[in-house]
Protein backbone atom coordinates (compact mmCIF):
# COMPACT_ATOMS: atom_id res chain seq x y z
CA UNK A 1 0.00 0.00 0.00
CA UNK A 2 1.39 3.40 -0.91
CA UNK A 3 2.03 5.54 2.14
CA UNK A 4 2.04 8.97 0.56
CA UNK A 5 1.79 10.40 -2.87
CA UNK A 6 3.32 13.40 -4.59
CA UNK A 7 1.27 16.58 -4.18
CA UNK A 8 -1.29 17.15 -6.86
CA UNK A 9 -0.17 19.65 -9.47
CA UNK A 10 -2.49 22.33 -10.69
CA UNK A 11 -2.92 22.22 -14.41
CA UNK A 12 -3.70 24.64 -17.18
CA UNK A 13 -4.38 28.27 -16.29
CA UNK A 14 -4.20 27.69 -12.53
CA UNK A 15 -0.43 27.20 -12.83
CA UNK A 16 -0.06 30.69 -14.20
CA UNK A 17 -2.24 32.05 -11.39
CA UNK A 18 0.00 30.73 -8.61
CA UNK A 19 0.15 33.38 -5.94
CA UNK A 20 3.42 35.18 -5.33
CA UNK A 21 4.95 34.40 -1.94
CA UNK A 22 6.33 37.96 -1.82
CA UNK A 23 2.86 39.47 -2.16
CA UNK A 24 1.45 36.99 0.37
CA UNK A 25 4.20 37.98 2.83
CA UNK A 26 3.40 41.68 2.52
CA UNK A 27 -0.31 41.06 3.05
CA UNK A 28 0.25 38.74 6.02
CA UNK A 29 2.50 41.27 7.77
CA UNK A 30 -0.28 43.85 7.51
CA UNK A 31 -2.95 41.42 8.62
CA UNK A 32 -0.93 40.40 11.70
CA UNK A 33 -0.14 44.04 12.55
CA UNK A 34 3.60 43.46 12.54
CA UNK A 35 5.59 46.66 13.05
CA UNK A 36 8.22 46.44 10.33
CA UNK A 37 9.59 48.11 7.23
CA UNK A 38 11.72 47.18 4.29
CA UNK A 39 15.04 48.32 5.66
CA UNK A 40 16.50 49.79 2.48
CA UNK A 41 15.97 49.92 -1.26
CA UNK A 42 12.28 49.42 -0.63
CA UNK A 43 11.25 50.87 -3.96
CA UNK A 44 14.21 49.79 -6.05
CA UNK A 45 14.25 46.02 -5.64
CA UNK A 46 10.63 45.08 -6.26
CA UNK A 47 11.36 43.47 -9.63
CA UNK A 48 14.17 41.43 -8.10
CA UNK A 49 12.00 40.39 -5.14
CA UNK A 50 9.20 39.22 -7.38
CA UNK A 51 11.60 37.11 -9.47
CA UNK A 52 13.35 35.65 -6.40
CA UNK A 53 16.70 37.17 -7.41
CA UNK A 54 17.27 39.55 -4.50
CA UNK A 55 17.15 39.41 -0.72
CA UNK A 56 14.30 41.14 1.10
CA UNK A 57 15.76 43.09 4.05
CA UNK A 58 13.12 43.65 6.72
CA UNK A 59 13.58 45.58 9.95
CA UNK A 60 11.18 44.16 12.56
CA UNK A 61 10.26 45.76 15.88
CA UNK A 62 11.29 43.23 18.51
CA UNK A 63 8.03 43.55 20.45
CA UNK A 64 6.16 42.20 17.40
CA UNK A 65 8.57 39.32 16.78
CA UNK A 66 6.02 36.65 17.88
CA UNK A 67 3.55 37.92 15.24
CA UNK A 68 6.32 37.99 12.65
CA UNK A 69 7.31 34.43 13.51
CA UNK A 70 3.69 33.35 13.10
CA UNK A 71 3.65 34.89 9.60
CA UNK A 72 6.79 32.98 8.63
CA UNK A 73 5.34 29.69 9.87
CA UNK A 74 2.04 30.36 8.13
CA UNK A 75 3.78 30.88 4.77
CA UNK A 76 6.17 27.95 5.08
CA UNK A 77 9.42 29.86 5.62
CA UNK A 78 12.40 28.05 7.13
CA UNK A 79 14.96 29.70 9.39
CA UNK A 80 18.62 29.26 8.43
CA UNK A 81 21.87 30.06 10.17
CA UNK A 82 25.15 31.20 8.57
CA UNK A 83 28.54 29.69 9.47
CA UNK A 84 29.70 30.47 13.00
CA UNK A 85 32.18 33.16 11.92
CA UNK A 86 29.47 34.97 9.94
CA UNK A 87 26.79 35.09 12.63
CA UNK A 88 25.65 38.50 13.82
CA UNK A 89 23.36 39.06 16.79
CA UNK A 90 20.07 40.60 15.70
CA UNK A 91 20.14 39.12 12.17
CA UNK A 92 18.58 35.97 10.77
CA UNK A 93 17.81 34.51 7.36
CA UNK A 94 14.58 32.83 6.32
CA UNK A 95 13.78 31.06 3.06
CA UNK A 96 10.43 30.21 1.50
CA UNK A 97 9.36 28.50 -1.71
CA UNK A 98 7.56 30.85 -4.11
CA UNK A 99 4.92 28.83 -6.00
CA UNK A 100 4.73 31.53 -8.68
CA UNK A 101 8.38 31.21 -9.75
CA UNK A 102 9.60 27.96 -8.17
CA UNK A 103 12.46 29.92 -6.63
CA UNK A 104 13.47 30.39 -3.01
CA UNK A 105 12.67 33.78 -1.49
CA UNK A 106 15.33 34.96 0.97
CA UNK A 107 14.10 37.23 3.76
CA UNK A 108 16.93 38.83 5.69
CA UNK A 109 15.47 39.81 9.06
CA UNK A 110 16.98 42.61 11.16
CA UNK A 111 15.88 43.19 14.74
CA UNK A 112 18.29 46.12 14.96
CA UNK A 113 19.17 48.67 12.30
CA UNK A 114 22.58 47.34 11.29
CA UNK A 115 24.85 48.26 8.40
CA UNK A 116 28.16 46.80 7.28
CA UNK A 117 29.50 43.27 7.00
CA UNK A 118 30.67 40.76 9.59
CA UNK A 119 34.11 40.67 7.92
CA UNK A 120 34.71 44.43 8.35
CA UNK A 121 32.76 46.64 10.75
CA UNK A 122 29.07 46.57 11.69
CA UNK A 123 27.35 49.72 12.91
CA UNK A 124 24.06 49.90 14.73
CA UNK A 125 22.05 53.02 13.93
CA UNK A 126 20.04 53.56 17.13
CA UNK A 127 16.91 55.14 15.67
CA UNK A 128 14.95 52.01 14.72
CA UNK A 129 11.76 53.20 16.42
CA UNK A 130 11.66 56.52 14.63
CA UNK A 131 12.39 54.85 11.31
CA UNK A 132 9.64 52.28 11.84
CA UNK A 133 7.10 54.92 12.87
CA UNK A 134 7.79 56.82 9.66
CA UNK A 135 7.06 53.79 7.47
CA UNK A 136 4.13 53.74 5.06
CA UNK A 137 2.80 50.96 2.83
CA UNK A 138 4.17 51.37 -0.69
CA UNK A 139 4.38 48.71 -3.37
CA UNK A 140 4.54 45.36 -1.55
CA UNK A 141 6.00 46.28 1.83
CA UNK A 142 6.11 49.18 4.25
CA UNK A 143 9.08 51.43 3.60
CA UNK A 144 10.52 54.24 5.73
CA UNK A 145 10.16 57.90 4.93
CA UNK A 146 12.49 58.95 2.07
CA UNK A 147 14.69 61.04 4.37
CA UNK A 148 15.39 58.00 6.56
CA UNK A 149 16.11 55.92 3.47
CA UNK A 150 18.50 58.62 2.26
CA UNK A 151 20.31 58.84 5.60
CA UNK A 152 20.83 55.07 5.86
CA UNK A 153 21.76 54.96 2.18
CA UNK A 154 24.47 57.62 2.65
CA UNK A 155 25.98 55.82 5.65
CA UNK A 156 25.97 52.45 3.90
CA UNK A 157 27.62 53.81 0.76
CA UNK A 158 30.37 55.66 2.64
CA UNK A 159 31.15 52.40 4.45
CA UNK A 160 31.95 50.85 1.07
CA UNK A 161 34.93 53.09 0.32
CA UNK A 162 38.23 51.22 0.26
CA UNK A 163 41.88 52.16 -0.12
CA UNK A 164 41.89 50.68 -3.61
CA UNK A 165 39.41 53.40 -4.61
CA UNK A 166 42.35 55.81 -4.61
CA UNK A 167 43.43 54.22 -7.90
CA UNK A 168 40.08 54.57 -9.67
CA UNK A 169 36.45 55.47 -9.12
CA UNK A 170 34.50 52.74 -7.27
CA UNK A 171 32.84 50.44 -9.80
CA UNK A 172 29.48 50.62 -8.01
CA UNK A 173 29.30 54.42 -8.00
CA UNK A 174 27.67 54.76 -11.41
CA UNK A 175 24.99 52.18 -10.63
CA UNK A 176 23.63 54.07 -7.60
CA UNK A 177 23.10 57.45 -9.28
CA UNK A 178 19.48 56.78 -10.24
CA UNK A 179 18.52 55.73 -6.71
CA UNK A 180 20.41 58.67 -5.23
CA UNK A 181 18.60 61.15 -7.49
CA UNK A 182 15.20 59.68 -6.63
CA UNK A 183 15.83 59.80 -2.88
CA UNK A 184 17.15 63.37 -3.02
CA UNK A 185 14.03 64.39 -4.92
CA UNK A 186 11.69 62.93 -2.31
CA UNK A 187 13.55 63.45 0.96
CA UNK A 188 13.24 66.40 3.33
CA UNK A 189 16.53 66.21 5.18
CA UNK A 190 15.72 69.01 7.61
CA UNK A 191 13.18 66.68 9.25
CA UNK A 192 16.04 64.45 10.38
CA UNK A 193 17.65 67.13 12.52
CA UNK A 194 15.60 66.38 15.64
CA UNK A 195 15.95 62.61 15.23
CA UNK A 196 19.73 62.77 14.92
CA UNK A 197 20.00 65.26 17.77
CA UNK A 198 18.13 62.82 20.04
CA UNK A 199 19.43 59.44 18.88
CA UNK A 200 22.66 60.09 16.98
CA UNK A 201 24.10 63.46 18.06
CA UNK A 202 27.55 62.61 16.65
CA UNK A 203 26.12 62.85 13.10
CA UNK A 204 24.85 66.21 11.84
CA UNK A 205 23.25 67.40 8.62
CA UNK A 206 26.46 68.99 7.38
CA UNK A 207 28.22 65.64 7.59
CA UNK A 208 25.31 63.89 5.83
CA UNK A 209 25.48 66.49 3.04
CA UNK A 210 29.21 65.80 2.66
CA UNK A 211 28.57 62.05 2.50
CA UNK A 212 25.98 62.55 -0.25
CA UNK A 213 28.30 64.82 -2.20
CA UNK A 214 31.00 62.12 -2.08
CA UNK A 215 28.68 59.77 -3.98
CA UNK A 216 28.93 61.88 -7.13
CA UNK A 217 31.60 61.13 -9.75
CA UNK A 218 34.58 63.45 -9.65
CA UNK A 219 34.68 63.85 -5.88
CA UNK A 220 38.13 63.78 -4.26
CA UNK A 221 39.25 60.18 -3.80
CA UNK A 222 41.38 61.04 -0.78
CA UNK A 223 38.44 62.84 0.79
CA UNK A 224 36.29 59.75 0.39
CA UNK A 225 38.76 57.71 2.45
CA UNK A 226 38.85 60.49 5.04
CA UNK A 227 35.02 60.49 5.16
CA UNK A 228 34.93 56.78 5.87
CA UNK A 229 37.35 57.30 8.75
CA UNK A 230 35.31 60.25 10.00
CA UNK A 231 32.15 58.12 9.86
CA UNK A 232 33.83 55.45 11.97
CA UNK A 233 34.91 58.04 14.57
CA UNK A 234 31.35 59.40 14.79
CA UNK A 235 29.81 55.92 15.13
CA UNK A 236 32.57 54.35 17.22
CA UNK A 237 30.25 53.78 20.19
CA UNK A 238 27.91 51.76 17.95
CA UNK A 239 30.59 49.79 16.08
CA UNK A 240 31.48 46.12 16.21
CA UNK A 241 34.67 45.35 14.34
CA UNK A 242 35.52 41.95 12.93
CA UNK A 243 38.24 40.05 14.83
CA UNK A 244 41.74 40.45 13.42
CA UNK A 245 41.99 36.70 12.79
CA UNK A 246 38.88 36.83 10.58
CA UNK A 247 40.27 39.74 8.57
CA UNK A 248 43.61 37.95 8.11
CA UNK A 249 41.86 34.71 7.16
CA UNK A 250 39.79 36.45 4.50
CA UNK A 251 42.88 38.22 3.16
CA UNK A 252 44.90 35.01 2.91
CA UNK A 253 42.01 33.13 1.32
CA UNK A 254 41.45 35.93 -1.18
CA UNK A 255 45.12 35.80 -2.23
CA UNK A 256 45.23 31.99 -2.46
CA UNK A 257 41.98 31.73 -4.45
CA UNK A 258 42.62 34.85 -6.59
CA UNK A 259 39.57 36.54 -5.04
CA UNK A 260 37.40 33.46 -5.40
CA UNK A 261 38.31 32.60 -9.00
CA UNK A 262 39.83 29.30 -7.84
CA UNK A 263 36.98 28.38 -5.49
CA UNK A 264 37.15 28.82 -1.73
CA UNK A 265 33.73 30.40 -1.29
CA UNK A 266 32.36 31.02 2.18
CA UNK A 267 30.40 28.19 3.73
CA UNK A 268 26.69 28.59 3.11
CA UNK A 269 23.72 28.69 5.45
CA UNK A 270 22.27 25.64 7.17
CA UNK A 271 18.78 25.07 8.54
CA UNK A 272 18.40 26.24 12.13
CA UNK A 273 16.27 23.20 13.02
CA UNK A 274 18.77 20.76 11.50
CA UNK A 275 19.54 19.42 8.05
CA UNK A 276 18.04 16.61 6.03
CA UNK A 277 19.19 13.53 4.10
CA UNK A 278 17.05 13.21 0.98
CA UNK A 279 17.16 10.10 -1.19
CA UNK A 280 15.87 9.89 -4.76
CA UNK A 281 15.55 6.29 -5.87
CA UNK A 282 14.28 4.77 -9.09
CA UNK A 283 15.25 2.59 -12.00
CA UNK A 284 17.52 3.54 -14.87
CA UNK A 285 15.99 6.23 -17.06
CA UNK A 286 13.85 7.69 -14.25
CA UNK A 287 15.97 10.87 -14.22
CA UNK A 288 17.51 10.58 -10.76
CA UNK A 289 20.82 12.25 -11.62
CA UNK A 290 19.17 15.04 -13.59
CA UNK A 291 16.67 15.73 -10.80
CA UNK A 292 19.43 15.76 -8.18
CA UNK A 293 21.39 18.28 -10.27
CA UNK A 294 18.32 20.50 -10.71
CA UNK A 295 17.48 20.38 -7.01
CA UNK A 296 21.09 21.13 -6.04
CA UNK A 297 21.08 24.14 -8.36
CA UNK A 298 17.78 25.33 -6.89
CA UNK A 299 18.79 24.98 -3.24
CA UNK A 300 22.51 25.62 -3.52
CA UNK A 301 22.47 29.35 -4.20
CA UNK A 302 22.47 30.25 -0.49
CA UNK A 303 21.99 26.97 1.35
CA UNK A 304 24.54 24.30 2.20
CA UNK A 305 23.90 21.40 -0.21
CA UNK A 306 25.89 18.29 -1.08
CA UNK A 307 25.15 15.55 -3.59
CA UNK A 308 26.06 11.90 -3.14
CA UNK A 309 25.78 9.00 -5.58
CA UNK A 310 25.87 5.99 -3.28
CA UNK A 311 25.70 3.61 -6.21
CA UNK A 312 29.09 4.88 -7.42
CA UNK A 313 30.82 6.33 -4.34
CA UNK A 314 34.32 7.81 -4.51
CA UNK A 315 36.77 4.95 -4.33
CA UNK A 316 39.14 4.81 -1.40
CA UNK A 317 42.82 3.90 -1.68
CA UNK A 318 42.03 0.35 -0.57
CA UNK A 319 39.37 0.00 -3.28
CA UNK A 320 41.77 1.29 -5.93
CA UNK A 321 44.45 -1.15 -4.77
CA UNK A 322 42.07 -4.12 -4.95
CA UNK A 323 40.92 -2.96 -8.38
CA UNK A 324 44.53 -2.80 -9.56
CA UNK A 325 45.10 -6.37 -8.35
CA UNK A 326 42.02 -7.53 -10.27
CA UNK A 327 43.28 -5.91 -13.46
CA UNK A 328 46.68 -7.51 -12.95
CA UNK A 329 45.02 -10.88 -12.43
CA UNK A 330 43.04 -10.51 -15.67
CA UNK A 331 46.23 -9.70 -17.57
CA UNK A 332 48.01 -12.75 -16.20
CA UNK A 333 45.23 -15.35 -15.95
CA UNK A 334 42.56 -13.97 -18.23
CA UNK A 335 38.95 -13.28 -17.21
CA UNK A 336 38.44 -16.32 -14.95
CA UNK A 337 35.42 -16.50 -12.68
CA UNK A 338 31.81 -15.50 -13.19
CA UNK A 339 31.98 -12.00 -11.73
CA UNK A 340 28.39 -10.98 -12.48
CA UNK A 341 26.70 -14.39 -12.33
CA UNK A 342 25.96 -16.98 -9.67
CA UNK A 343 29.25 -18.90 -9.94
CA UNK A 344 31.71 -18.07 -7.17
CA UNK A 345 34.09 -15.46 -8.67
CA UNK A 346 36.92 -15.79 -6.15
CA UNK A 347 37.90 -14.09 -2.92
CA UNK A 348 39.52 -11.10 -4.64
CA UNK A 349 36.24 -10.21 -6.35
CA UNK A 350 34.43 -10.62 -3.04
CA UNK A 351 36.94 -8.29 -1.39
CA UNK A 352 36.22 -5.74 -4.11
CA UNK A 353 32.47 -5.94 -3.28
CA UNK A 354 33.29 -5.45 0.40
CA UNK A 355 35.36 -2.37 -0.48
CA UNK A 356 32.37 -1.00 -2.42
CA UNK A 357 30.17 -1.51 0.65
CA UNK A 358 32.76 0.32 2.75
CA UNK A 359 32.93 3.22 0.27
CA UNK A 360 29.14 3.52 0.29
CA UNK A 361 29.09 3.55 4.05
CA UNK A 362 31.82 6.23 4.19
CA UNK A 363 29.86 8.41 1.77
CA UNK A 364 26.71 7.80 3.81
CA UNK A 365 28.57 9.03 6.91
CA UNK A 366 29.56 12.20 5.07
CA UNK A 367 25.95 12.84 4.12
CA UNK A 368 24.69 12.23 7.66
CA UNK A 369 27.30 14.50 9.23
CA UNK A 370 26.63 17.18 6.63
CA UNK A 371 22.93 17.09 7.52
CA UNK A 372 23.78 17.11 11.23
CA UNK A 373 25.47 20.49 10.66
CA UNK A 374 22.28 21.85 9.05
CA UNK A 375 22.95 21.03 5.39
CA UNK A 376 20.86 19.23 2.79
CA UNK A 377 22.31 15.98 1.43
CA UNK A 378 20.78 14.95 -1.92
CA UNK A 379 21.46 11.26 -2.50
CA UNK A 380 20.78 8.97 -5.42
CA UNK A 381 20.99 5.18 -5.70
CA UNK A 382 20.52 5.06 -1.92
CA UNK A 383 20.92 1.50 -0.55
CA UNK A 384 17.64 0.29 0.98
CA UNK A 385 16.24 -3.22 1.42
CA UNK A 386 13.70 -2.51 -1.33
CA UNK A 387 16.41 -1.77 -3.91
CA UNK A 388 19.35 -3.85 -2.67
CA UNK A 389 19.41 -5.59 -6.02
CA UNK A 390 20.46 -2.23 -7.51
CA UNK A 391 22.75 -1.00 -4.73
CA UNK A 392 23.17 -3.39 -1.87
CA UNK A 393 24.95 -6.49 -0.53
CA UNK A 394 26.30 -8.82 -3.21
CA UNK A 395 28.04 -11.53 -1.24
CA UNK A 396 24.83 -13.17 -0.06
CA UNK A 397 24.60 -14.94 -3.44
CA UNK A 398 27.79 -16.85 -2.50
CA UNK A 399 26.95 -17.38 1.17
CA UNK A 400 27.05 -21.18 0.94
CA UNK A 401 30.63 -21.08 -0.35
CA UNK A 402 31.84 -18.26 1.89
CA UNK A 403 30.48 -19.83 5.08
CA UNK A 404 33.01 -22.66 4.73
CA UNK A 405 36.03 -20.50 5.59
CA UNK A 406 36.97 -17.96 8.27
CA UNK A 407 37.80 -15.36 5.61
CA UNK A 408 34.53 -15.97 3.82
CA UNK A 409 32.50 -15.59 7.03
CA UNK A 410 34.36 -12.37 7.80
CA UNK A 411 33.62 -10.99 4.31
CA UNK A 412 29.93 -11.85 4.65
CA UNK A 413 29.53 -10.44 8.14
CA UNK A 414 31.45 -7.23 7.45
CA UNK A 415 29.51 -6.43 4.28
CA UNK A 416 26.23 -7.11 6.07
CA UNK A 417 27.17 -4.75 8.91
CA UNK A 418 28.05 -1.91 6.53
CA UNK A 419 24.62 -2.04 4.90
CA UNK A 420 22.79 -2.51 8.20
CA UNK A 421 24.40 0.70 9.48
CA UNK A 422 23.10 2.68 6.50
CA UNK A 423 19.82 3.86 8.00
CA UNK A 424 16.80 5.09 6.06
CA UNK A 425 16.98 8.68 4.77
CA UNK A 426 14.95 11.48 6.34
CA UNK A 427 13.02 11.97 3.09
CA UNK A 428 12.59 9.16 0.56
CA UNK A 429 11.30 9.92 -2.94
CA UNK A 430 10.62 7.14 -5.42
CA UNK A 431 10.71 8.22 -9.07
CA UNK A 432 8.36 5.89 -10.94
CA UNK A 433 8.40 5.45 -14.70
CA UNK A 434 6.97 2.85 -17.06
CA UNK A 435 9.75 0.39 -18.01
CA UNK A 436 9.11 0.90 -21.73
CA UNK A 437 9.39 4.68 -21.35
CA UNK A 438 12.63 4.14 -19.42
CA UNK A 439 14.00 2.05 -22.28
CA UNK A 440 13.34 4.90 -24.72
CA UNK A 441 15.17 7.33 -22.44
CA UNK A 442 18.12 5.15 -21.44
CA UNK A 443 19.54 4.25 -24.83
CA UNK A 444 23.09 3.72 -23.52
CA UNK A 445 22.14 0.45 -21.78
CA UNK A 446 20.60 -2.80 -23.11
CA UNK A 447 16.83 -2.61 -23.18
CA UNK A 448 16.21 -5.71 -21.05
CA UNK A 449 18.69 -4.49 -18.45
CA UNK A 450 16.78 -1.19 -18.13
CA UNK A 451 13.40 -2.97 -17.98
CA UNK A 452 14.59 -5.30 -15.24
CA UNK A 453 15.95 -2.55 -13.03
CA UNK A 454 12.75 -0.52 -13.32
CA UNK A 455 10.60 -3.54 -12.56
CA UNK A 456 12.61 -4.07 -9.36
CA UNK A 457 11.65 -0.58 -8.17
CA UNK A 458 8.01 -0.82 -9.27
CA UNK A 459 7.43 -4.24 -7.70
CA UNK A 460 9.17 -3.45 -4.38
CA UNK A 461 7.06 -3.20 -1.23
CA UNK A 462 7.57 0.37 -0.07
CA UNK A 463 5.01 0.15 2.75
CA UNK A 464 6.44 1.29 6.06
CA UNK A 465 9.25 3.23 4.37
CA UNK A 466 7.52 6.61 4.31
CA UNK A 467 8.21 6.86 0.59
CA UNK A 468 6.73 9.68 -1.49
CA UNK A 469 6.01 8.80 -5.11
CA UNK A 470 6.51 11.04 -8.13
CA UNK A 471 5.56 10.20 -11.70
CA UNK A 472 8.88 10.57 -13.53
CA UNK A 473 7.43 9.83 -16.95
CA UNK A 474 6.40 13.45 -17.47
CA UNK A 475 8.53 16.33 -18.79
CA UNK A 476 11.47 17.23 -16.56
CA UNK A 477 10.11 20.68 -15.64
CA UNK A 478 6.91 19.17 -14.23
CA UNK A 479 8.79 16.49 -12.29
CA UNK A 480 11.18 19.04 -10.77
CA UNK A 481 8.28 21.34 -9.87
CA UNK A 482 6.60 18.55 -7.92
CA UNK A 483 9.89 17.63 -6.26
CA UNK A 484 10.45 21.18 -5.09
CA UNK A 485 7.05 21.35 -3.40
CA UNK A 486 7.41 17.89 -1.89
CA UNK A 487 10.93 18.38 -0.59
CA UNK A 488 10.41 21.90 0.75
CA UNK A 489 7.37 20.77 2.73
CA UNK A 490 9.46 17.98 4.29
CA UNK A 491 12.52 20.04 5.24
Amino acid sequence: MLESQAPERPSGPSERQARSLVVALGEALERRHVMYCCQWKGNWKKRRWMSGEGDIDLLVERSTEPHFTAVLEELGFRRCTPPLEARVAGLESCFGLDPATGRLIHVHVHYQLLTGGFWTTIYRLPFERSLLESATHRNVFRTPAPEFELLVFAIRMVQRYRWRDLLREPGWLKAIQGELDALLKEAELHRLGDVMAQHLPTVDLAFVDECLASLRPGYSRWRRIALRRDLHDRLRAHAKQAPLRLKLWRLVRSVITLQGRLGGRMAKKGFAHGGTVIALVGGDGAGKSTCVQELARWLGGDLAVMTAHLGRPPRSGLTLAVGALLKLRRLILGNSGDEEGTEFPGYLYCLRDLCTARDRYRLYLQARRFALAGGIALCERYPMPQNWELAGPRLGAFAARLQRTVIGRWLLGTERRYYQHILAPDVLVVLQIDPEAAVQRKTTEPAEYVRTRNRIVRSADWSGSGARFVDAGRPLAQVVEDLKVLIWSAL
